[in-house]
Order: structure tokens, then C-alpha cells, then sequence
């Protein structure tokens, strides 16, 4: 399935933009899907529910986080 068709699925099942962005592209990083839904729920309706910052552009910066993120302080 495709990474839309799956978040399209997902905000349809009631999941909020976060959710719906970010679990969608759990897979590639080894994460189950409850554990993705689970991270992202606080970043739907805009960082809590504040309308600051849309919750899918959340989502992507957590996706881009996993993809070239550093865990290493030295880094």
C-alpha cells in the first residue's frame, strides 16, 4: 500500500493528522504501529490541540528525524 493511501486510511479510521502521517511510514524504521500511533498522538490538532504548528508538518519532521536523526551527542 501506499505511504498516502495508508495515511489517507488511517485519518479515515478517526486517527489525527499526526498519527495518520507518521504511523504510515512506521514499517521503514522497524516500528509497530501502535508504538507510532502512540508517539505522534500529542502532535495531532497542532502540537496538543493548539493549532500552532499543523500536525502532519509535525509528523514529517518525526519522520525526518528517524531517517537523519543522530543519537550520538558527539555528532
Amino acid at each position: 500500500m501506499k505511504r498516502v493511501e495508508k495515511a489517507t486510511e488511517l485519518r479515515n479510521c478517526g486517527y489525527n493528522c499526526a498519527q495518520a502521517v507518521f504511523a504510515s511510514f512506521a514499517d521503514l524504521y522497524g516500528m509497530d504501529q501502535v508504538t507510532a500511533l502512540k508517539l505522534s498522538t500529542s502532535m495531532g490538532g497542532g502540537i496538543g490541540g493548539t493549532r500552532n504548528v499543523c500536525g502532519a508538518v509535525s509528523a514529517m519532521a518525526m519522520v525526518a528525524g528517524l531517517e537523519t536523526g543522530v543519537s550520538d551527542a558527539e555528532d
